[in-house]
């Protein structure tokens, strides 16, 4: 099993992170759905609409790496995933 962290970097969810199995996945956009989707369902469940909102309004996207290299590496960095380029 292959356990990853992966963090947000965005205005208003920075420092959010969720660890996931990357042999169960197989895309970056799968990755960016399940760590999005937690963090929509923690704020759904806490009646944050106005956030869940918000973080459904964001264009997350990954440009530092790949699937591969994530599936690859044996370090413990942190992966980001992030709203606020371009």
């Amino acid at each position: 099993m292959s356990i990853k962290t992966f963090a947000i970097s965005s205005e208003l969810f920075s420092y959010y992170e969720k660890e996931i199995n990357v042999d169960l996945v197989k895309s970056t956009n799968e990755i960016i759905l399940l760590v999005v989707s937690e963090l929509d369902k923690l704020l759904r469940d806490n009646n944050l609409t106005i956030l869940s909102q918000k973080l459904n309004d964001c264009k997350f996207h990954v440009h530092d790496f790949t699937l591969e290299e994530v599936k690859d590496s044996v370090s413990d960095r942190k992966y980001y995933i992030c709203d606020h380029c371009g």
